[in-house]
């Protein structure tokens, strides 16, 4: 037990070191895949949002993938049912579960022995998308894997919509500096012509 809140503690570190308001999400989120991974110790992480405009998970953030590269219906496999039900799922044989979507690794070369998932869900329970861990390197995914793969997915959670926000305030701000500029611009013609 004191082992994993030691796990906990430190990755809950490192990851809060990465989310700053100013710096790019994809990079933060890529670094904190790399943390994951070590935490874990899984051979790839990544992230599926969910895209309201075309109702499918697309890949948001994976070391290894294009960004929007993989889509899936929000309901497909392991990550579209952590979705759908807003509840973790360990798989430690996937080629065995029914909710698994092998298409995945036909499309991009990757076996998936064994995976961990759970949703990305914000402050008031909507899930964003889901954040999975892939391939343990020695044995099985535990129950604490799950706990620090939960920890990480609050924290990331909590990054994209900041970052979305801080984002939408920037546009509002600019747009409010363009106005007062162009109303600023008018009166010194007003100004002018009298």
């Amino acid at each position: 037990m004191e082992e994993s809140m030691t796990r906990s503690y430190r990755l809950a570190k490192e990851l809060s070191q990465l989310f700053d308001l100013e710096s790019n999400i994809d990079t933060m989120i890529s670094v904190s895949m790399v943390h994951l991974n070590e935490f874990v110790g899984s051979e790839r992480s990544s992230i599926f949002l969910f895209q309201h405009w075309d109702e499918q998970l697309t890949i948001f953030s994976s070391l290894d993938l294009n960004k929007h590269e993989i889509r899936i219906p929000k309901s497909c496999g392991v990550a579209g049912w952590v979705f759908v039900n807003h509840q973790p799922a360990v798989v430690n044989n996937a080629y065995e579960d029914s909710r698994f979507y092998k298409e995945v690794d036909e499309l991009t070369g990757f076996h998936t022995r064994n995976l961990i998932c759970t949703p990305l869900l914000d402050s008031k329970d909507h899930c964003l998308g889901t954040l999975q861990s892939l391939n343990k390197k020695t044995g099985d995914f535990t129950t604490d894997d799950l706990e620090l793969l939960n920890l990480a997915a609050r924290m990331v959670a909590v990054a994209i919509k900041n970052s979305k926000h801080y984002n939408e305030l920037l546009a509002t701000n600019k747009a409010r500096k363009r106005f007062i500029k162009q109303i600023t611009d008018n009166i010194g013609h007003i100004a002018d012509k009298l």
